[in-house]
């Protein structure tokens, strides 16, 4: 599936035994301002897990009465303006490849990934750069793909792809914590779960008749606080099938993922596990992307996320959905898009039954947005987008937001 979001390559030079040596990557920054409202508090008996809406950090205004003084039961509300990466970060990344016979070809990638912001908006804070993607490639076209390394992973790949392609290839979209070094979210949390750039083995088989299977084993993960103890690795899996036809293009996916938690020096534990599902339509200038998931313990943002909203107080995961629908028109050096997403956690029977006797208030999560690409080059692009998203919490509490992010990004 072609895209102007998709990396470019550049060749740096060739040696005479057939060894190439290219890189790609991005280096862009957006001026970013959000206002709305801050996280809501816990009514007296209720309860509201960490990881659902915008944690603004020190951002909070206070409301005030007539007289000037705080409210202290009042909602408060945020605003912001920062300079800061977009939804994907500045990036470097060097390859160096060969083709070891008319069947086989290796490569191997290293790329670091950085933004521009600082942690906590202190500009004398270092800004770290993360070995994002360290991998090696063996490939035939009658064999199949093998990785292994730190590489994209199975599970989400195809929303995550749809978020990157149709909306916020250049753009930011939700920005997270406001305080935070970024990057930004795009869609992520509204429909859409990340998927990361996770250690682990990889096999891909070779398209027959447009389809295709991947198959995966990745490091496994924690939920701090809850389950700090694995067993076995994370398997994961993508079955995909693509047509391409005159002016229309398909692509469809269906993918999964699984693990085991358990607690410290505790018997027994808990699964998790989650399916994504979905596709792109390209007909002519106009595209299509949808995409949804389910699962327990998944967590609103990637999948296994270590927060309160993922586990209930009988150590018990919680369900998660979301569903997402993005679009794109293309027309001469112009990208139009938009999108709507939603998120939600379902109660287990302790968090509306508690013997405690405090209720839990569990997130849907809620975004429509849009925006405008002008690709001056086809290495220069500048963007505008505006998000407005909306957090509805099950007793009755809710955040309501809104973004406007505009900048470059250079691309090779």
């Amino acid at each position: 599936m072609a895209s102007r979001a998709a990396r470019a390559e550049v060749s740096l030079f060739k040696t005479q035994d057939g060894w190439e040596v290219y890189t790609q990557g991005r280096a862009g920054a957006f001026f970013s301002y959000g206002r709305g409202d801050t996280l809501p508090s816990p009514r007296l008996g209720e309860g509201i897990p960490s990881g659902g809406g915008l944690d603004t950090g020190s951002d909070a205004i206070p409301q005030v009465d007539a007289n000037g003084k705080v409210v202290p039961t009042a909602q408060d509300t945020f605003e912001s303006m920062r300079l800061r990466s977009g939804f994907d970060p500045n990036q470097l990344g060097v390859g160096l490849r060969r083709r070891l016979s008319d069947d086989w070809a290796m490569k191997t990638y290293f790329a670091i990934w950085s933004t521009i912001e600082a942690e906590a908006q202190r500009k004398a804070a270092a800004v770290f750069a993360d070995v994002h993607e360290a991998y090696l490639e063996v490939s035939s076209p009658r064999w199949g793909t093998f990785t292994a390394g730190k590489a994209l992973e199975l599970f989400s790949r195809g929303a995550l792809e749809n978020d990157v392609l149709y909306h916020d290839g250049y753009g930011v979209g939700f920005p997270y914590e406001i305080d935070s070094a970024g990057p930004s979210g795009g869609m992520i949390g509204f429909g859409v779960l990340v998927a990361f750039y996770a250690a682990g083995f990889m096999y891909a088989t070779p398209s027959v008749a447009g389809l295709q299977l991947s198959v995966g084993i990745y490091d496994p993960t924690t939920i701090q606080g809850f389950f700090e103890r694995t067993g076995v690795g994370r398997p994961e899996a993508e079955i995909t099938y693509d047509l391409t036809a005159d002016l229309v293009r398909l692509h469809l996916f269906a993918n999964g993922a699984t693990q085991s938690f358990y607690k410290l020096a505790g018997v027994g534990g808990v699964n998790a596990y989650g399916v994504g599902y979905g596709g792109r339509l390209e007909a002519g200038p106009a595209h299509l992307g949808v995409a949804g998931h389910w699962g327990r313990g998944l967590g609103l943002e990637y999948a296994f996320q270590p927060v309160g909203v993922g586990v209930s107080a009988d150590y018990q995961l919680r369900y998660f959905d979301g569903y997402s629908v993005l679009a794109q028109y293309v027309t001469g050096s112009f990208d139009f898009n938009g999108g709507w997403g939603m998120s939600r956690v379902f109660a287990n029977p302790i968090d509306v039954a508690p013997g405690a006797g405090v209720a839990i208030s569990l997130p849907v999560q809620q975004a429509v947005s849009g925006g405008v690409v002008y690709h001056a080059t086809g290495n220069l692009h500048f963007d505008v987008d505006y998000m407005h998203a909306f957090v509805h919490w099950s007793l009755g509490e809710k955040q309501v937001m809104d973004f406007l992010n505009t900048g470059a990004v250079v691309t090779w």
